[in-house]
């Protein structure tokens, strides 16, 4: 299976369109997923689907307002098709949600989110199973964007020491706590979900976006550490999502000095306010 992002305007049935403005990037950069086997397209008119012999990339794409709705669609087409692929482990999702600190009917968009998501992976009997690695980021553009990696075999789930894992998250953060892992390592793969400045379960250094771009380093190292085959933190295929805009000269800048070759910064808004950086990256 080849699965491929770029935040370009290509309508292939094997591209997720990621609904924000790139800021910066490496020279060349590009993400692919591969598994090696023949893979089977399927475009449909909310996205598309690929199979392969062990695996399943959903993709939902929708302007739909409602945040609980779309969740909903989305979270139900996805489920749908792994129990009709029989590829019924979650590995990996990717949430791109318009407005995600805005309001709907008194909760927070992005609380709204938690709720029906936590909905649909009861309804598939999914909330004793483990957590997928996540990421849930706001969008500009009046688009919401789903992608789900499933696969026949599970994953294995790595944690974070340094964190309170989300799904025993107090219930301020949301009426329903998220559902999803630090990290997913599958096969030889480690995939960290969306990493921002908190520890515990509290945002640190507010205000101060380099400070929290280092805290989510600190966040990806301690994930390395539990991992078996010891990735240099540099090595890795990094996708950074940033608030504001005017910073992405400061965070490029701290990227190249850390070493990081591999990387690329979009302009989305993170779960919380008060969170102005959020990385992900994958180890191979």
């Amino acid at each position: 299976m080849t699965f491929k992002y770029l935040p370009d305007h290509s309508h292939q049935a094997n591209v997720a369109i990621l609904p924000l403005e790139v800021l910066c990037r490496s020279a060349g950069y590009s993400e692919y997923w591969i598994d090696g086997a023949e893979v089977s397209l399927l475009k449909t008119d909310s996205g598309g689907e690929m199979t392969s012999q062990n695996h399943l990339a959903v993709i939902y794409n929708s302007s739909e307002s409602n945040i609980e709705t779309v969740t909903k669609q989305a979270y139900e087409q996805a489920f749908q098709s792994s129990k009709a692929n029989r590829c019924t482990h979650l590995i990996r999702t990717w949430n791109y949600l318009h407005d995600i600190n805005g309001s709907d009917n008194g909760l927070e968009r992005y609380q709204s989110f938690c709720v029906a998501r936590h909905e649909m992976l009861e309804k598939f009997e999914q909330l004793t199973t483990p957590n997928p690695a996540a990421t849930a980021i706001g969008s500009h553009n009046g688009e919401n964007v789903f992608v789900f990696l499933f696969a026949k075999q599970a994953g294995h789930v790595i944690e974070n020491k340094r964190q309170v894992s989300a799904w025993e998250y107090p219930k301020k953060y949301a009426p329903k706590q998220p559902r999803f892992s630090r990290a997913m390592k599958y096969g030889p793969v480690l995939m960290c979900s969306g990493t921002a400045s908190v520890v515990g379960h509290e945002t640190l250094h507010l205000n101060d976006v380099l400070a929290q771009l280092d805290e989510c380093l600190k966040n990806v190292s301690v994930l390395l550490s539990e991992d078996e085959n010891k990735y240099p933190i540099q090595s890795g295929l990094y996708r950074f999502y940033l608030r504001e805009v005017e910073h992405a000269g400061l965070v490029e800048a701290k990227i190249i000095d850390f070493g990081i070759e591999n990387y690329i910064v979009l302009h989305g808004d993170v779960c919380r306010e008060n969170l102005l950086i959020e990385c992900e990256v994958v180890f191979q």
